[in-house]
């Protein structure tokens, strides 16, 4: 039980769910400014397992523009 309850809390880690929501509302060209990169390194950070590698690769797409 402590497992699920503790994978529940990191699925919706209120860090990755504020920095989602920030991020959504941008459009690909500001998610991948310079500005906003603090914002995507949080929510890469607090991201559950199955999402970490979109945002991986929306990361290397950001790293090829810099």
């Amino acid at each position: 039980m402590g497992v699920t309850t503790m994978e529940t809390k990191l699925k919706t880690h209120p860090k990755f769910v504020e920095a989602m929501q920030k991020l959504s509302g941008m459009t690909e060209e500001e998610r991948l400014s310079e500005e906003n990169k603090a914002l995507f390194d949080q929510a890469i950070r607090y991201a559950p397992l199955d999402i970490q590698p979109k945002l991986a690769a929306i990361q290397r797409k950001y790293e090829a523009l810099h």
